[in-house]
């Protein structure tokens, strides 16, 4: 027998001559790329496929801070479960074929291994038992049972980290937010009314058609006590707007409710999270600024010649008293109108309109007088519908304060509908631009309220009125009416001075702002990743990672050897037992379990061609490990 083929005795201790084994030619380049083109290199592909994948989409995510799952009209009770459930049958999916590469890629490592210097059986056995994710309980090699565990617990959170990662799951998200103002009680904002900059915004901003009809929109959804709609600016108010701007995230074109002017800035810090996600409700809360008006209205009987004093001069058009055609009735007062830089401002003590007066017809005409702590706003109503009005002085002091403005935001309709909690403890703000310009707009929607036969504002006083069931005196309702104007009126100042390309072209000047300050809040179902939640990613990259190492470093040892006489799987129990029976191995073993354990230290085996047999394990005596 060939010395260099003779084998050792396992039942003894006297050893025979080893096989010679080349050294593996590690530098060699090309046998190592030519492997890859083989099983190696699929395994290889398929990790680095896996591992791009969950980086690429972790990467994305985490990017845009929140991308939640595109609406598709349905209920979320309707789509929730069927999206988690596809979701994470996906992920077990992937984990699966992670897995499946890991074990492919160990046992492509063991063949490298046997074709050329072959390993212990020991070694072949513990190869064996990792690939397939088992644990290896013989406490003498611990090493062996520490990477078992480390290898078995890797692939088994594999589908948790896959799962954390791919299904879409219901978040909360909660980021602070801030915003700036333009500030009513700036003394730079007084000191521009007074030299006429900020006319066209104080006499003439709710002036426009889109603007106007709010007006009374807005005194009747104040009055209404409960959640009505009033639209300002593309947002629908809850009862009242709290004098408050609106606050957006994004610019407004605005140049269809103001002239001449190009955007309404956007006024609110912009969260990442919020700036590029789509399929979101998002409710925000803010602390601003507001605007609104105490009012106290009484009956009072004035004539030409009390103070202040009030004339109703009607102008029949007709020369018979037939009433075929209305009358015009004008009423005015010898008080101050409240001061301001227009010389229009004065028009607001003298009103006028034509009217029929007689049962189901009538008319409400307003005048305002300029006070000392407060204005006198002096309602007179005659005719069929509105003679309960009578003669009724209201004071007016229009007042700085601050509001709870809470915002929710429909990504279905796309609409910001918003509720105003106004705090009593505000400042009063006499002769200053807003209070002027409420002034203004009240006058205004009297005006253009009247028409021949009824007032708008009339009618709307007149029905929540009768429907509340006389819960409302006709003072109560028309004070509630009125701060709601006042209110809507705050808004709309503050919207026209902050356009761009209006009053200040620029936009407002930061020193006649005020900071706004709140939190953004929504639940939305979809993925959240921050830095902190890269840990989902450590068990699929380990198993990633440490496959290929292993093939790569097997490859690199191993460059040279090629698969003659055939494929052999270790994994595949067929292909080891006739490699075992075709290299004789079987007859190795014998006796107890324990001489079978100890004689499997000893055994080393190498996978050559048998010829007649195919591949076969053969026994030689020298030991090594993978």
């Amino acid at each position: 027998m060939d010395p260099a083929q003779s084998r050792t005795d396992v039942g003894s201790d006297m050893n025979v001559e080893e096989k010679a084994v080349p050294t593996p030619a590690r530098s060699n380049l090309f046998g190592i790329l030519s492997k890859l083109w083989g099983p190696p290199g699929l395994v290889i592909v398929g990790q680095l496929i896996l591992q791009t994948l969950a980086w690429t989409f972790f990467g994305v995510v985490w990017a845009r801070g929140i991308v939640a799952i595109p609406s598709l009209g349905l209920p979320k009770a309707m789509w929730f479960k069927p999206l988690s459930f596809l979701f994470t049958n996906i992920s077990h999916i992937l984990a699966t074929i992670s897995t499946f590469l890991f074990s492919w890629g160990v046992q492509q490592a063991i063949v490298q291994h046997l074709r050329t210097e072959g390993m212990s059986f020991e070694t072949f056995l513990a190869g064996m038992s990792i690939s397939s994710q088992q644990f290896i309980k013989d406490l003498k090699r611990k090493k062996w049972a520490a990477l078992s565990i480390i290898v078995y617990v890797a692939c088994f959170e594999q589908t948790s980290g896959w799962n954390t990662l791919l299904t879409p799951q219901q978040f909360v998200f909660d980021d602070d937010i801030w915003g700036r103002d333009i500030d009513l009680s700036s003394p730079l904002l007084k000191s521009q009314f007074a030299s006429g900059t900020l006319d066209d915004c104080v006499y003439n901003s709710s002036l426009q058609i889109s603007l106007a009809v709010g007006e009374t929109e807005s005194g009747s959804s104040a009055l209404s006590g409960f959640p009505t709609s009033t639209t300002v600016l593309n947002n629908d108010f809850n009862t009242t707007t709290g004098g408050i701007f609106p606050m957006a995230f994004s610019d407004v074109i605005s140049s269809s409710w103001f002239p001449n002017t190009t955007v309404l800035p956007a006024s609110l810090s912009h969260p990442a999270a919020a700036s590029s996600s789509r399929g979101l409700s998002w409710k925000w809360t803010m602390h601003q600024q507001g605007f609104t008006g105490d009012i106290h209205c009484q009956f009072q009987d004035l004539n030409a010649d009390t103070s202040p004093s009030l004339i109703i001069d009607p102008d029949p058009r007709t020369p018979n008293a037939s009433q075929t055609v209305p009358t015009q009735y004008t009423i005015s007062s010898d008080c101050a109108a409240p001061p301001g830089s227009s010389t229009s401002m004065p028009l607001v003590n003298v009103s006028s309109a034509y009217a029929f007066t007689g049962d189901g017809q009538g008319y409400l005409l307003m005048i305002a007088c300029n006070g000392v702590d407060s204005y006198q706003l002096i309602f007179v109503g005659r005719g069929g519908l509105y003679s309960y009005f009578d003669t009724t002085v209201c004071t007016f002091t229009p007042t700085v304060t601050h509001v709870q403005t809470d915002y929710s935001w429909d990504s279905f309709s796309g609409l910001t509908t918003i509720d105003t909690t106004t705090f009593t403890n505000g400042k009063p703000d006499i002769g200053s631009p807003a209070a002027n310009s409420a002034v203004q707009t009240i006058y205004n929607m009297l005006t253009f309220s009247q028409t021949i036969s009824i007032n708008i504002l009339g009618n709307q006083i007149t029905a929540i009125m009768d429907n509340a069931q006389n819960t409302y005196t006709v003072h109560s309702a028309l004070e509630e009416y009125l701060r709601g104007v006042a209110e809507y009126s705050g808004s709309v100042f503050r919207a026209c001075l902050s356009a761009r390309g209006g009053t200040f072209p620029n936009g407002v000047p930061s020193e006649m702002t005020v900071l706004s300050t709140g939190s953004l809040h929504t639940e939305f179902f979809g993925w959240q990743f921050t830095a902190t939640s890269s840990w989902i990613l450590i068990p699929g990259t380990f198993v990633g990672l440490a496959t290929i190492y292993i093939v790569m470093r097997a490859l690199a040892m191993h460059p040279g050897n090629d698969q003659d006489g055939g494929e052999f799987k270790p994994g595949d129990p067929l292909d080891l037992v006739a490699a075992s029976a075709a290299g004789g191995l079987p007859g190795v073993f014998s006796g107890s379990k324990k001489d079978r354990e100890e004689a499997a230290k000893r055994v080393h085996m190498v996978l050559e061609h048998t010829p007649g047999y195919g591949m076969g394990l053969k026994h030689r005596g020298r030991v090594s490990s993978v």
